[in-house]
């Protein structure tokens, strides 16, 4: 009843703004927390685990990464932010490119992982989202909570969405909500993304692809399998993956 019940309140705060264009850019800023990361890391010893708190302490990205997401009713791309030149945006020298074809169901990204670049081509995935029964608000927009769960880096993901924003996106390639992800938090804050700048838009926003694209051709299975074989492999050694892969 209770779920019910919050549910009927988010729906209803953000009833009005179901009328807004589905073009817009979102900046959003990524923290990671790194000692919480290697904590977790299940060959270390109590020992161990206690030292690393005492010679990083906190020691979480304060600062972040931004990253931008544009997004049209017809695409969506999401990457590092980098400086605007009158040319358009450049691209960093690590590719992380997540674009999305929301009119074919499509991915077509470009990933960079253990020093080899890939074209990811797939369908869209579809996550099990759980909505949850608990609401705050991000920039202004009004956000419930749900949770998924990502099999491959044993990760549980708390997503923060707003139907205020009718579009079923957010960062990270993750979508599926009905609305868009404005916060994402894995593993209970090892990694948390939030959105800092919020700009909707009448008018059909452009999405900056990259010219050229050149990488191995891969799709989503095969691409989380190399992901996984490192990790397991890792393990296996006694060595953090996630210093050289994204966690």
């Amino acid at each position: 009843m209770k779920k019910f019940l919050v549910a009927i309140i988010f729906l209803s705060i953000s009833l009005s703004t179901f009328a807004q264009s589905l073009n817009g850019v979102i900046v959003y800023n990524r923290k990671v927390n790194y000692v919480s990361i290697m904590t977790r890391l299940p060959f270390l010893t109590s020992e161990e685990i206690d030292r690393v708190k005492l010679t990083w302490g906190n020691n979480s990205d304060n600062k972040g990464t931004n990253y931008v997401y544009f997004f049209n009713e017809a695409q969506s791309l999401y990457t590092q932010s980098e400086e605007e030149n009158e040319g358009g945006y450049s691209w960093s020298e690590e590719k992380y490119v997540l674009q999305r074809d929301h009119k074919k169901k499509t991915v077509n990204d470009w990933r960079e992982v253990l020093g080899k670049r890939y074209l990811v081509e797939d369908d869209l995935p579809k996550y099990k989202w759980k909505i949850l029964n608990e609401i705050k608000e991000i920039e202004g927009y009004l956000c419930m909570k749900a949770e998924t769960y990502d099999p491959v880096k044993d990760q549980t993901i708390h997503a923060w969405f707003s139907d205020g924003i009718i579009f079923s996106g957010g960062p990270e390639g993750f979508a599926g909500l009905p609305g868009m992800i404005l916060e994402l938090n894995i593993n209970d804050g090892d990694v948390v993304v939030t959105a800092t700048d919020i700009k909707l838009t009448p008018d059909k926003v452009d999405i900056p692809l990259p010219k050229k694209m050149k990488g191995k051709s891969i799709d989503i299975q095969g691409f989380d399998s190399i992901i996984s074989m490192f990790i397991a492999e890792s393990i296996a050694a006694e060595r953090n993956p996630y210093w050289r892969i994204r966690y």
